[in-house]
């Protein structure tokens, strides 16, 4: 589950940042840059994206780009399904981007993303776009941007990321996290919405664990 909380609070400089939480803060070895560790090949994730008519248009296309993005660096190409019964045989995971919250909120967590399993063995990923838009309201924008413009990408970036590491969990076949990286299980909601920020990437050991299953699976 993708997370940030006000509880976790602290002031620097007299501004207010709040600590994001990823699920439970179970950890795995450091993280790594995620060229430290390649899959030797590319792994095809079947994906079937539903988006809340509320979300722009250009959030959402920042969304699917920032998620292709991180998961790309660990060699794993996501291929959006845009219509059901097509593509792969195989079960899509289902990506549900909507306004509603993705769990109750106690007013000092507010969930922005969590992975939904199963007994058949599927799954949805989903994201609030209401908890993402709160994210985004922590770091003001300068003077001459486009509030409305870069608002609506950030949206999309941070919605991304949130996506991205419910996929992660997926992949990973795991809800443990790394202390680095994109399986964090705490972020500080103004690097959530950071667009130079480049920490959302997979840790070594989750590399290292996608690289061998791929491996498996082909018989090699």
């Amino acid at each position: 589950m993708v997370t940030f909380a006000a509880m976790g609070a602290r002031r620097i400089g007299g501004s207010l940042v709040l600590v994001g939480l990823i699920g439970a803060s179970h950890t795995t070895p450091t993280a790594a840059p995620a060229n430290a560790v390649d899959p030797p090949r590319t792994t095809v994730l079947n994906v079937r994206l539903t988006v809340s008519q509320e979300l722009p248009g250009v959030s959402q296309t920042a969304l699917m780009k920032e998620t292709e993005s991180i998961w790309r660096d660990a060699q794993v190409q996501l291929r959006w399904l845009k219509a059901e019964g097509t593509g792969s045989s195989d079960r899509p995971l289902r990506i549900l981007v909507t306004r509603r919250a993705v769990s109750a909120a106690d007013g000092h967590r507010w969930p922005v993303g969590e992975l939904r399993r199963f007994e058949d063995s599927t799954a949805i990923a989903m994201a609030s776009i209401t908890a993402a838009l709160r994210i985004v309201q922590e770091r003001p924008e300068l003077p001459l941007v486009d509030l409305s413009a870069m608002r609506q990408y950030k949206l999309g970036v941070v919605l991304g990321r949130a996506v991205a590491h419910e996929i992660g969990h997926y992949l990973l076949q795991s809800n443990t996290h790394s202390p680095n990286g994109l399986m964090r299980a705490s972020i500080d909601a103004r690097e959530f919405a950071d667009l130079r920020t480049g920490a959302f990437r997979l840790d070594r050991e989750s590399l290292a664990f996608l690289a061998a299953r791929a491996l498996a699976a082909r018989g090699d």
